[in-house]
């Protein structure tokens, strides 16, 4: 099976022109993807962070996307990058994309893939979703639901100035990246070359608006009272060593949603990014098994209905 990553792009609602990545397969010519999976990236993120996961799915004739997010680091207008208005731009892009992938494999099974900030943007979306944005199944990878640390009280307070009186401030993160460089409980992979990497990357957003951050905050702090309205099967993936959220979090979050099959699977060595940890060829086997299991009992469900 030869898979390609080709990029491509498309308009968003607003009339916005954004990139996304398609890891397309070779098809024979009667044949058509078995599923599609699209992928919605993290904080600082970029479509090519799936690689991974759209290389190893393609071997089962799954095709994926993944859109770059709206003030992220692959947003055309620079100074837009750290920053966004609302969070339902992320919410109306998100729709009229998947309307695109919809539109383009009609009779195919679409699943959604979300990492991190992803998974928080997707708890939100699905929770208030139409039934025909809903997927036919949801991996949250080292979803980001919840946040542990609580400002002070003065930290809120200049918060709440700066959002008042100049929401557009940014503030500069980069040197907390360099830092933690050599904190491991910090680190969000154990891969040395991935976090060098990273410190360069193209994509990486150094500062964020405070407007942002406030977007970010609410975002996340929706998702557990959000996830009761989570109905469609659904896999959590999670690491014992997220510098972002505990196991024992992501297992309350995942108590609380709604869907009547979901799975729960940690891996208790990896760091954030599961994809890009040691452990990344067991995610990937956890991943692959989901969807293939999801996968034949839709088929078989399909083949069974009446004509």
């Amino acid at each position: 099976m030869i898979t390609t990553c080709t990029q491509h792009a498309w308009q968003a609602p607003d009339g916005e022109t954004f990139s996304y990545s398609l890891w397309d397969v070779d098809l024979l010519q009667d044949q058509r993807p078995r599923a599609v999976v699209v992928a919605i990236h993290g904080l600082s993120g970029a479509a090519l962070d799936y690689e991974p996961l759209a290389s190893h799915l393609a071997k089962h004739r799954v095709v994926t996307y993944a859109p770059e997010l709206r003030g992220q680091g692959n947003d055309p207008v620079p100074a837009r990058r750290g920053d966004l208005a609302r969070v339902d731009d992320w919410f109306a892009d998100l729709r009229a994309f998947f309307s695109l992938v919809r539109n383009r494999h009609p009779n195919t099974q679409i699943y959604y893939y979300g990492e991190s900030m992803g998974a928080a943007i997707l708890t939100r979306f699905l929770a208030d979703a139409r039934e025909l944005d809903l997927p036919a199944g949801l991996v949250l990878a080292s979803p980001v639901v919840l946040l542990t640390q609580q400002p002070s009280w003065w930290q809120e307070q200049l918060f709440r100035f700066f959002l008042s009186v100049w929401p557009g401030h940014r503030v500069d993160v980069s040197k907390y990246t360099k830092r933690n460089e050599h904190d491991p409980s910090k680190w969000v992979t154990r891969d040395e070359a991935h976090r060098r990497w990273f410190l360069t990357a193209p994509h990486k957003v150094t500062s964020f608006t405070i407007r942002f951050f406030k977007i970010l905050r609410d975002l996340i702090q929706g998702c557990f009272e959000a996830a009761p309205r989570i109905t469609v099967p659904v896999l959590v993936i999670c690491a014992g060593n997220d510098v972002y959220i505990k196991p024992a979090l992501v297992e309350q979050f995942f108590a609380l949603l709604g869907s009547r099959e979901k799975e729960l699977r940690l891996f208790p060595e990896s760091y954030h990014l599961l994809l890009h940890d040691h452990d990344k060829q067991q995610a990937l086997e956890q991943i692959e098994a989901w969807l293939l299991r999801r996968i034949e009992l839709m088929d078989r469900s399909q083949a069974a209905e009446p004509v």
